[in-house]
């Protein structure tokens, strides 16, 4: 069992926001255009009230334009493909250590932070936790 020497902190706390989302009707191409220019590896999918469908990665967007499906909009691929089979999610005053655990035990690299009405309000990384850590820490960013 891990134990944090911090546990106080809400996920809120440390999660990106706002989050960058996507719907079915942009193409994979769009996806993975926004993926760099936004400098970020996956997305919650969202419908059109912004409810939280799924999420995105840039692994399934590399997958489809390797196989020639570019233009596709992520609507009109089957489920299997776009989503991941489970998309993680947490509370916005869920704890850090939730979060870590939740990240570790899933081998994930992101959760995906909900409110009330599971519309997507913030993300955590991977990134977001090492930053948690320099700064609990007190280390030097490099």
């Amino acid at each position: 069992m891990i134990e944090f020497a911090e546990q106080s902190i809400q996920v809120k706390d440390i999660m990106t926001k706002p989050v960058i989302t996507v719907k079915l009707n942009e193409t994979v191409a769009q996806v993975l255009k926004l993926a760099k220019t936004k400098n970020v590896t996956g997305f919650p999918l969202v419908d059109d009230k912004n409810k939280l469908i799924g999420i995105v990665s840039t692994l399934d967007l590399i997958t489809l334009m390797a196989v020639g499906k570019q233009y596709l909009k992520l609507g009109e691929l089957p489920l299997a493909i776009k989503v991941d089979k489970e998309v993680l999610t947490l509370r916005p005053s869920s704890t850090t250590k939730e979060a870590i655990k939740t990240l570790i035990k899933n081998r994930v690299g992101r959760i995906i932070i909900v409110d009330n009405e599971h519309s997507p309000c913030g993300i955590v990384t991977r990134k977001d936790i090492v930053n948690y850590f320099i700064e609990l820490y007190k280390l030097e960013k490099s």
